[in-house]
C-alpha cells in the first residue's frame, strides 16, 4: 500500500512539475532584456507545445545593437537556454509594430485560463497549447493568439486575447480535425456529459487546472508595470511584494 501511495504521489509531482516547465512569457521577456540593448524593443513572444506552459520561449527583439537588427533568446523561466543575432529569416517583422512593455497586463498563465475556460464551455477538449504575443496592427496593443490542439497534432480552436486588458478579441473558434482521426470524448462523474478543455498529459482525466478566470485589476496591472519597468503609477502593492 505504502508503495503504491508513493508511486501516485511521484507521478503527481511528475504532472505538477511537467506543466511549470518553463515558466511564464513574462519571465522569457525579463531574461532576454538583460541582454540586449537598452533601446531594443520587443516585437514577438511564442511558445510552442505548452502543457499548460511552454519549456522554453522564443523572445524576438529589434535590437539596434545586434547585427541584422534582430537578436532572437530563447529562455527557459528567467534563464536564457541561448540567443543569436540572425541576418534573415524575419524580414516580416520589420513592419510589425514593437510591444510597449507597460501596455502589457496579462501573462500567458492568465491567457491560458481564458481560452481554457471558453474550452470547457464549448465542450471542446484540447491537449497543448501554441502561444504567440505581439502587437496588434490596428492600435498597437499587444495581444495573445493561443492555438489549441489535441493529442493527435491537429488544431481544434483558435483565440485572440487582449494581453492589455484580458479581453477576448476574438472568440475561441473551433477547429476541424482530420476527418481520419478517430474521435474520444471524456465524460466527468454526471454520465452523458462531455468534458472540455485541458487534458495535458493526463489523458482522460480533467488534472487539477482551475476553470475560473481572475479579473485584471489594478493591483495586477500595477505589479505587472513594476515587474517590466521598476515602476508603478496604478494600482495599489500586493501584500506579498517585497
Amino acid at each position: 500500500m505504502f508503495k503504491l501511495l508513493a508511486f501516485l504521489f511521484g507521478m503527481g509531482i511528475l504532472a505538477v512539475s511537467a506543466w511549470a516547465e518553463g515558466g511564464t512569457a513574462y519571465l522569457a521577456v525579463k531574461a532576454a532584456q538583460k541582454g540586449a540593448d537598452s533601446s531594443a524593443n520587443l516585437v514577438e513572444v511564442t511558445g510552442e507545445r505548452g502543457e499548460p506552459q511552454p519549456q522554453e520561449w522564443k523572445v524576438i527583439l529589434r535590437d539596434p545593437g545586434a547585427r541584422g537588427g534582430i537578436r532572437e533568446v530563447v529562455a527557459s523561466g528567467d534563464v536564457v537556454v541561448s540567443q543569436r543575432t540572425p541576418l534573415r529569416g524575419y524580414s516580416d517583422l520589420n513592419a510589425q509594430p514593437a510591444i510597449t512593455l507597460t501596455r502589457l497586463n496579462l501573462d500567458s498563465d492568465r491567457a491560458f485560463e481564458i481560452a481554457n475556460k471558453q474550452a470547457v464551455a464549448k465542450k471542446l477538449s484540447f491537449s497543448w497549447v501554441d502561444y504567440t504575443l505581439r502587437a496588434n496592427a490596428v492600435g498597437g496593443s499587444p495581444m495573445w493568439i493561443l492555438r489549441l490542439f489535441n493529442k493527435m497534432g491537429s488544431q481544434v480552436g483558435v483565440i485572440q486575447i487582449s494581453a492589455e486588458n484580458g479581453s477576448v478579441i476574438a472568440p475561441l473558434e473551433p477547429g476541424i480535425p482530420a476527418p481520419t482521426e478517430p474521435t474520444q470524448q471524456f465524460t466527468d462523474t454526471q454520465p452523458g456529459r462531455t468534458v472540455g478543455g485541458f487534458l495535458g498529459r493526463v489523458g482522460g482525466t480533467l488534472g487539477g487546472i482551475a476553470n475560473g478566470v481572475k479579473n485584471t485589476t489594478l493591483r495586477t496591472v500595477g505589479t505587472v508595470q513594476e515587474f517590466f519597468t521598476g515602476e508603478r503609477t496604478v494600482g495599489p502593492r500586493d501584500e506579498n511584494d517585497d
